[in-house]
């Protein structure tokens, strides 16, 4: 077992998987705002092996860099450990494996700037590969009705140093939740990774980024109309 599984499964001693696992996310992710939450989260004194965890996470995704172009350690490990043995109700979901993902960014990307959309995007796989073939030239929104998924979208978006949006929406219904801007300034003046929580609107504005920038599906176009009027 990595450090990584070890931690969690101590974790996973005090409360559902997912629980732990959701509560981690949200931790994450509010060490890394740049503006604060509106309602702060109960994390039951779990903050120290918190930090421990994600420490073990960026170690562990660190070393598999050396060999991969990117790797989504933490949608495998959801799906396997958390999702799997979870008492929660699972939502049947299957993340697109990775030589899957390569291959829709080879065949639907020929452009190397602009907007990326994937309006299911799961835990981010195919926009990580999107951002890896354009080599960083792309804008990467991601949408999916499943809050757990947008959360580990966001980390692995603001780890491999994607720019982008990840919008917790319902797609279909044009239902807006909550949005979270990842690493807008990090090539534009703040060299270090960055997460902001942000309004529908707010999530298509980009510094260095013109309006006109065209927008590419990365799966079936599922459009909305305030979605479409934004990015075209």
């Amino acid at each position: 077992m990595t450090n990584f599984e070890v931690i969690f499964e101590e974790l996973a001693k005090t409360n559902d998987r997912s629980v732990i696992w959701n509560n981690w996310l949200e931790f994450v992710i509010q060490c890394n705002l740049m503006n604060h939450p509106q309602h702060e989260t109960n994390f039951h004194n779990n903050e120290k092996e918190y930090v421990d965890l994600m420490n073990a996470w960026l170690n562990e995704l660190t070393k598999s860099l050396e060999t991969k172009s990117y790797y989504d350690i933490l949608g495998e490990f959801y799906e396997v450990l958390v999702q799997s043995r979870s008492k929660s109700k699972s939502l049947g979901q299957l993340y697109t494996p990775p030589s899957v993902t390569d291959l829709l960014s080879r065949m639907a990307i020929p452009e190397l700037d602009g907007f990326v959309n994937d309006p299911t995007c799961g835990s981010g796989r195919t926009l990580l590969a999107a951002h890896v073939k354009s080599k960083g030239k792309l804008i990467c929104i991601g949408q999916d009705l499943d809050l757990t998924s947008c959360q580990m979208c966001v980390l692995n978006m603001w780890s491999h140093g994607v720019r982008g949006s990840v919008l917790h929406m319902d797609t279909l219904e044009g239902k807006f939740f909550q949005g979270w801007r990842v690493n807008n300034y990090l090539y534009h003046g703040l060299p270090v990774p960055h997460i902001e929580l942000v309004s529908e609107s707010e999530a298509y504005n980009f510094i260095g980024v013109s309006n006109e920038s065209k927008l590419v599906e990365l799966t079936e176009p599922v459009k909305t109309e305030s979605v479409q009027s934004k990015l075209m």
